[in-house]
């Protein structure tokens, strides 16, 4: 069953059908306001932290779903009906009341008609202020003039979420509410002194206010009967403690075929002064406008750095708008607020946002310069790192030092690959030399942070010479700790080492150079003798010393990630890199994505960790994580199988689900974190946890970097496209440190791989690289794949 479609002119998803099985949802908003809103107008909105800047409530997991929102209610002063203008709260039968809803970038429309009334109502967050605009067109098509009320109904958060839940005896009595000039004024006094103020304004005249959830809604009610909708006028009540809320009523007489406008903004300050200078400049429609204008130019300037057009629809619909609007998504919010993430986890995951850099540097290279400042600022002077930071707080001190069960044997590891994408992106190599305070003590350049990082996990390897895997590594839940080794953890320090050596060697620092690869040829080694299994990688090894993820397990016995990121890194020949993912292919693949592990566990080891506690198929086991399958498709095409590669990425790409939503349930135009496993009792193929995950960056850089095969390089860009043997070409437009390219490849031969020709601007160039040095401001590239490549 399909809800919706892809409007990619308009850069929308456009919801028909408001009845989804699960929210569907928009993020609003830039990097300090955000505000998520669902397919029904529901959700809520924070200032800076979505743990300690809470400005509107939603309740999660909770029944009724999708409450409370952004609710703009209409009722009939005639007769007494009353509707909103989307389809929940109040939820009118779908045979009486037409809906859409279009998600945008960084905006939501919701149309609506029900009997002879029309709205269009667009909500959306400017590029530079803290508030949130809710427009409202209201037209009458009816041959009867129409006597209209219109209430906007909001409910405040008590700013800290956890407050907010469950410190009921206490925060329930914080709030003064006021109200003046068409304005509540939400403010709270929380101990020690902190005064954080909220507003909701009206530009037309207002009939009637709340600002008192029970008066608004009402005894044994919710937000679909409000008792001051069904009434017709709100109280005009003050809230001085209890639950605040906002709400605001207009009343309009439409004449047959009338339009009128409103206007209701929600945000950041005092009303008498952030909100009132609000309402008088944006009063003037054409302001709202010109905000409008530039929050789509905004939004256009970061998606349009790299375009493609290819023979799949559903690629080119992902890669040039959703996947990467997820990727600024993930970047600016990390894992801190959905709907599924409820704020607890603020700040920034640090291996979460390390590997969410790779999906925006090509876009915003100067906000990512200060995120990896940021990340930096996380690191240990061990060269260890903090599991999560938050800038907003961050201060020096060696109370930051976490106990040593409590690091991970990867987090650290990211920045070996997040600082070198940057610099071949930008070629900003003087960064390297940038001084950066450590959590705890010191500071040093970043080359030096680098260092650190690699000679920590070099002191941390257990009995077979592997990373020993601490708390754990990229799988939270696999907890190998003692003498437990983590094989992925080794594979990702090979990787780390490799890109560290290559960044050493294009600087001529030869002594880094001999001193780093001496690690990695004792590490292959240990890799060589201890991490393979026959017909591919084992996972690692239990602090008893059994091996995790081999032949001889009797639950697990194989594990995505090993197998991929022994490609990615490559840390074996190629026969048995091929024989890995060939064993990955027969017991893992299936037709909605690939499995994380096979087969489940199905009974609790304590040494292998939390993994062991999911009932099969779900989460960490044996379920579709995406993130992972992004590794697969990367891994197939450094190995030259376009056709397989390109295969596994239509098997969990969210938009070949958009005409079987009812099984996948969640959103088709962004990643989920995982697809429930076959082994689940009923709901193989079910998706569950969208948007904040680390699968948006990781399958832009696959398609990209490794199907379409277009890469920074410290040299320039290399292309090496890896595509599906029946397509007979694409295009790519790429910025590339401020040259433009125009990247037009042929397929005359029907090849996966093979760069038989490369042009820059009509010469000839040897390999597949198109050298910084030789480009102009404008390029055209032309490539034709055959049979008989160029040797890279």
């Amino acid at each position: 069953m399909r809800y919706g479609y892809f409007d990619d002119a308009s850069r929308e998803y456009v919801i028909e059908n408001p009845a989804t099985p699960m929210s569907w949802v928009n993020y609003l908003g830039t990097a300090e306001y955000c505000g998520i809103i669902s397919n029904n107008a529901a959700g809520y909105a924070f200032y800076q932290s979505a743990k300690t800047g809470r400005l509107l409530r939603f309740r999660f997991n909770s029944i009724p779903m999708d409450r409370p929102g952004r609710y703009i209610y209409l009722r009939d002063n005639e007769d007494g009906d009353y509707w909103s203008a989307s389809w929940q709260p109040v939820g009118k039968p779908l045979t009486e009341y037409k809906s859409l809803c279009r998600h945008g970038l960084g905006y939501t429309v919701f149309t609506s008609e029900y009997r002879g009334i029309s709205t269009h109502y667009r909500v959306f967050v400017p590029v530079d202020r803290p508030v949130e605009f809710w427009e409202v067109e209201i037209t009458n098509h009816s041959d009867q003039v129409r006597d209209l009320s219109l209430f906007a109904y909001a409910e405040w958060c008590f700013w800290h979420m956890d407050q907010d839940l469950t410190n009921f005896q206490y925060i329930l009595y914080t709030c003064r509410l006021g109200y003046e000039d068409g304005i509540i004024d939400y403010s709270i006094r929380l101990w020690p002194n902190q005064r954080p103020q909220g507003f909701m304004a009206s530009i037309l005249p207002v009939e009637s206010f709340d600002t008192d959830r029970d008066e608004f809604i009402g005894r044994y009610r919710h937000e679909g009967n409000p008792y001051a909708v069904e009434r017709g006028q709100c109280a005009n009540s003050i809230a001085i403690g209890g639950n605040p809320c906002g709400a605001l009523q207009n009343r309009l007489t439409l004449a047959p075929g009338e339009q009128r406008y409103a206007l209701f903004i929600v945000g950041i300050g005092a009303a008498g002064k952030e909100g009132a200078e609000c309402k008088k400049i944006y009063s003037d429609r054409r302001r709202v406008d010109a905000e409008f204008t530039k929050l789509q130019e905004y939004w256009a300037k970061r998606i349009t750095k790299l375009t493609c057009h290819t023979p799949s629809v559903e690629l080119n619909s992902m890669v040039n708008i959703w996947n990467q609007y997820q990727c600024h998504t993930t970047f600016n919010w990390s894992r801190s607020a959905s709907f599924n993430e409820a704020g607890g986890r603020d700040g920034l995951g640090y291996r979460d946002t390390n590997q969410d850099i790779l999906g925006v540097v090509h876009a915003i290279p100067a906000a990512v310069r200060d995120k990896l400042t940021a990340l930096l600022k996380g690191q240990l002077s061990c060269g260890a790192a903090l599991h999560s930071v938050q800038p907003l707080s961050w201060k020096q001190g060696r109370h930051n030092r976490p106990p040593e069960d409590q690091i991970y044997s990867d987090d650290h590891l990211w920045l070996l690959l997040s600082v070198p994408a940057y610099l071949k992106e930008t070629g900003d190599l003087a960064y390297l030399e940038h001084i950066v305070a450590y959590a705890d003590e010191g500071a040093a350049s970043v080359y030096e942070h680098l260092k650190q990082a690699l000679e920590f996990s070099w002191t941390k390897r257990g009995p077979h010479g592997l990373l020993l895997g601490l708390a754990a590594d990229w799988n939270d839940c696999i907890n190998l700790q003692g003498q437990g080794e983590s094989i992925w953890s080794t594979f990702l320090y090979y990787k780390g080492l490799t890109e560290f050596i290559t960044l050493a060697e294009y600087l001529g620092r030869t002594t880094d150079v001999a001193h780093f690869t001496s690690y990695r040829a004792q590490i292959k080694q240990s890799i060589d003798d201890y991490a393979w299994d026959g017909r591919w990688f084992l996972r690692g090894y239990l602090d008893s010393g059994r091996k995790l993820g081999g032949q001889e397990s009797e639950q697990a016995k194989i594990f995505i990630n090993a197998q991929t990121w022994a490609v990615l890194a490559g840390v074996a020949e190629r026969e048995r890199l091929l024989l890995a993912m060939d064993s990955l292919q027969e017991l893992l693949a299936t037709e909605y994505g690939i499995l994380k592990n096979y087969p489940a566990y199905r009974e609790h080891i304590r040494e292998v960790g939390a993994i062991t506690d999911f009932p099969p198929g779900l989460k960490e086991n044996a379920a579709i994580f995406c993130h992972t399958n992004a590794w697969a498709v990367i891994a197939e095409a450094l190995l030259g199988r376009g056709d397989r590669a390109f295969a596994y990425y239509l098997s969990y790409l969210p938009a070949t689900k958009n005409d079987h939503a009812e099984l996948y349930t969640m959103e088709p135009y962004v990643y989920a974190q995982f697809i429930t496993g076959k082994e689940h009792p009923s709901k193989f193929g079910q998706a569950r946890n969208s948007w904040l995950t680390g699968t948006a960056a990781w399958s832009f850089v696959a398609v990209t970097q490794y199907l379409l095969g277009i890469r920074a390089a410290y040299e320039g860009l290399i292309i090496d496209p890896v595509i599906p043997s029946e397509w007979d070409g694409f295009t790519v437009t790429r910025e590339f440190r401020g040259r433009k390219l125009a990247i037009k490849v042929s397929n005359p031969d029907r090849v996966s791989q093979g760069v038989a020709r490369l042009l820059l601007n009509g010469e000839r160039l040897p390999g597949g690289l198109v050298p910084l040095a030789k480009m102009k401001e404008e390029n055209l590239v032309e490539v034709v794949l055959g049979a008989q490549p160029v040797v890279l």
